[in-house]
């Protein structure tokens, strides 16, 4: 793993691995040992590369409880968004419209008769999923609970958009109805709030399982 975040971060700038490096928290242990091993070697500095260390059943509990203040920690979502969350909300939306608009196409076929309202929120699960793994290889961390509810948040508003402006195309009488007199609007909105924090704590708990058995993906 080490190996993918040293050419990963070779192109990156010797303030942008400075900040890796003074940002440990926010990264993987094989990231900043990248990030300290690059500037090591290509601006002559001498900074000591962390090893792991055994912790103390006392430094766990401590280390736990930080985690549940870690999770709500806004700052690191938003100081590293860029233009690239929103091109790969964009990409994955298209990628969920096309399967979408797939199994709506063949949904009189035996295989989707019975299925397709499975397939369908299966498809938009697995987008949302995608969107967290796509993160962490990308940003080489692992985005928290607050910050996964951003990317959610980004990733619909982006469908809904997209799909407005799909059906715009197709027909031009197309007029998009939403009653925002009343309650009505702020039950959708809370509705959404709902489902996405409910979502990520599903989320959490998938993340958590795959950490026991090794296998983190996001």
């Amino acid at each position: 793993m080490e190996n993918y975040f040293l050419e990963k971060f070779k192109s990156k700038s010797k303030h942008e691995l400075e900040l890796i490096v003074a940002n440990q928290a926010n990264y993987q242990p094989e990231a900043v040992r990248a990030a300290i091993e690059l500037l090591n070697n290509n601006h002559e500095l001498e900074i000591p590369i962390p090893q792991q260390a055994e912790t103390t059943r006392e430094q766990q509990e401590d280390s736990n409880f930080g985690v549940l203040s870690l999770s709500f920690n806004y700052k690191p979502f938003f100081r590293t968004i860029s233009y690239r969350e929103f091109v790969t909300g964009l990409a994955l939306a298209l990628l969920f419209h096309s399967l979408f608009e797939i199994v709506d196409y063949y949904s009189n076929e035996r295989f989707f008769e019975n299925s397709l309202r499975a397939w369908k929120i299966s498809f938009f699960i697995a987008v949302f999923l995608g969107n967290h793994v796509y993160y962490r290889f990308e940003h080489g961390r692992s985005n928290n609970f607050i910050g996964r509810s951003f990317s959610d948040l980004i990733l619909l508003i982006i469908l809904i958009l997209s799909r407005v402006v799909y059906e715009l195309i197709l027909d031009s009488s197309y007029r998009l109805n939403l009653d925002a007199n009343g309650v009505g609007f702020f039950f959708i909105i809370f509705g959404i709030i709902i489902m996405i924090f409910a979502f990520e704590t599903s989320v959490a708990l998938l993340k958590f399982l795959l950490k026991r058995v090794r296998c983190q993906i996001f």
